[in-house]
């Protein structure tokens, strides 16, 4: 179940972390058209995209992708 409320710290860096994976996954889209699947560019961007990602839902206190 998702948290109801959050700390100003969490919602600080709620804001810092949707930021940085909508750049995230921009980066790894760039880098999938130009580089393909397999390239460690690729590959490295989206990692970053799933690490925000995953600490956004952390915060959230989402733990299963259908909530």
């Amino acid at each position: 179940m998702a948290k109801q409320i959050i700390t100003l710290e969490q919602g600080a860096e709620l804001k810092r972390l949707y930021t940085e994976h909508a750049l995230a996954v921009a980066h790894a889209s760039e880098m999938l058209r130009n580089h393909g699947t397999e390239s460690p560019d690729f590959l490295m961007a989206d990692k970053a995209a799933g690490r925000a990602w995953t600490r956004i839902r952390e915060i959230l206190g989402i733990s299963h992708w259908m909530e």
